[in-house]
């Protein structure tokens, strides 16, 4: 009698289990979220210098899952002179702005140094900028001292800003030349005693600059950007001429 219930209840089995389609496909699984486009990950100011060194940098990171043509960016650099003068952003001089000719893999940064940056201390894929070792004016690439602005830009047909013939827009920045500044903390400086704030710190101008690993997206509005405080901000820093090289080349985020 048990052999015949036994049976019984695995023809019941068998046949509710044959009722539905087996499928031998790998599961799907959902692709891990990485950043839209490319992003400014890295900067370092510098109004001194580093043991004699001025290691000014930019680094952008590709944090798609595709490889990049740079060619279809650019870099901008507008400097500010004062506190309050508001102004859009301005590349009408060939030399503040940087066009690029490289791929870039997923997941991979390119650093553009100063030329008079310390290789050993700033790996570099590009120099831009001036080979003075003065205290420079500021108004000439890549001179970085907190009120210097860096925008990142990509080709846009409908782009506002025309670089060589062609129309870009700016999809990020470090700074905004139509965001006030305030008089810096600290020692002052004959060339620079004003920058923008950042995280609520109000001396950024020897510094290096983190983005936060949960910046997904290039944005141009630099006030979310560089926050009220190190909560609000995407960006974490050192301290004051405390400069960190470790990271440079190698983003991972914060």
């Amino acid at each position: 009698m048990k052999n015949k219930l036994y049976i019984g209840l695995f023809a019941i089995v068998f046949a509710i289990g044959c009722s539905s389609e087996i499928s031998f496909d790998e599961p799907i699984i959902p692709p891990e979220v990485g950043i839209s486009d490319m992003i400014i990950s890295e900067i370092s100011t510098g109004v001194n210098t580093d043991d004699g060194d001025r290691n000014h940098y930019v680094e952008l990171y590709n944090g798609t899952p595709d490889v990049v043509d740079l060619s279809e960016y650019a870099i901008g650099y507008h400097a500010v002179f004062d506190e309050d003068t508001l102004t859009d952003w301005d590349f009408s001089d060939e030399n503040n702005f940087l066009l690029f000719d490289a791929l870039l893999e997923a997941n991979t940064a390119y650093v553009i140094a100063s030329p008079i940056a310390n290789a050993t201390k700033v790996p570099s894929d590009i120099e831009w900028g001036t080979t003075s070792s003065a205290n420079a004016n500021a108004s000439i690439p890549l001179q970085l001292s907190g009120n210097s602005a860096i925008a990142l830009l990509k080709k846009d047909t409908e782009g506002a800003y025309t670089l060589s013939g062609t129309a870009y827009s700016i999809i990020d920045v470090f700074g905004d030349p139509n965001v006030a500044r305030i008089t810096a903390s600290g020692s002052s400086s004959s060339r620079n005693n004003f920058n923008w704030t950042v995280a609520g710190e109000t001396n950024v101008r020897n510094r290096t600059f983190w983005r936060k690993s949960d910046t997904k997206e290039p944005t141009t509005d630099w006030v979310t950007s560089k926050g009220e405080d190190p909560v609000s901000s995407q960006w974490i820093l050192t301290d004051d001429r405390a400069w960190d090289y470790s990271n440079v080349g190698l983003f991972t985020g914060f």
